[in-house]
């Protein structure tokens, strides 16, 4: 099959085309089907439902989802070569879940990796904890091939960022200096990175930087154009519509004090 270019389609009907043990490394975000009419986000200046700011693409059956991401995990260990890895995003609450099915269909487990985000999405109701990291799973197929290890500092399985500026218009777009080193760790250059639900086309975006060959499918047209526009160099960097935002309330300056007091000063935007 072709290398360097994007699918537009079903993840699942991508696999049908990549032939055993073809694939190097597994880099890739799926949806974490958490979008909701109750759950609040920020887009575009307005507070919103996640399901009203996400759309459909976040919006599973949950037995139809956990089918989903498991097929999903049983075709990547299919197509990766003896010793490759994978790495995958899932919501927090899944992490776990999703490790021992991988760790079931013969995935080796190696560590659990989390983004940390300095500034995170302000807890608009105030009836929870503010969410401020992400989980990322690492496994292999048997013992890993590659393992590049960069640094001491580097080679830590936090990763903490500010979210502020993105590349794309895909509102849960991952830091590329994340993706990058992954890509870096767990490759070399030549090699062959497989990205299912390429989003807004960072690991793309990062194999091409770093002189990896990438496969990647994406069932929303419009996202599939917008990362062919950013690989042949069309920029979409953007302030982010959280990384400005202040609460006009009175209880904005008791969450600082608040904060203060907790010896964080990172503020509530994300």
């Amino acid at each position: 099959m072709e290398l360097d270019k994007i699918y537009h389609g079903d993840c699942m009907e991508l696999f049908k085309q990549i032939p055993d043990n073809s694939v190097d490394l597994v880099v890739t975000d799926p949806p974490y089907n958490i979008a909701n009419n109750h759950s609040l986000t920020r887009r575009k200046g307005k507070i919103m439902s996640t399901k009203e700011a996400w759309g459909k693409w976040d919006t599973f059956h949950p037995f139809e989802y956990d089918l989903l991401i498991t097929r999903v995990i049983n075709e990547c260990y299919r197509v990766l070569k003896t010793g490759g890895s994978m790495y995958m995003f899932s919501a927090n609450k899944d992490n776990g879940l999703f490790i021992q099915k991988a760790i079931e269909r013969g995935f080796s487990y190696r560590s659990q990796l989390a983004i940390t985000k300095k500034n995170p999405q302000p807890q608009y109701k105030q009836n929870n904890w503010r969410c401020a990291f992400e989980l990322c799973m690492y496994v292999t197929k048997g013992r890993p091939k590659t393992f590049n290890f960069l640094s001491q500092n580097e080679c830590i399985n936090l990763y903490p960022y500010v979210i502020g500026w993105k590349y794309t218009k895909h509102p849960t777009e991952k830091p590329l200096g994340f993706i990058k080193r992954l890509i870096r760790v767990s490759s070399n250059k030549g090699e062959v990175v497989l990205d299912p639900f390429m989003g807004g086309g960072t690991t793309a975006a990062a194999c091409k930087e770093l002189g990896r060959h990438f496969i990647g499918a994406e069932n929303n047209a419009e996202y599939v154009s917008m990362i062919n526009k950013r690989l042949m160099g069309q920029t979409f960097l953007k302030k982010s519509f959280t990384a400005s935002y202040k609460p006009r309330t009175s209880s904005y300056s008791k969450l600082k004090t608040t904060e203060r007091r907790c010896g964080n000063s990172n503020g509530y935007t994300k």
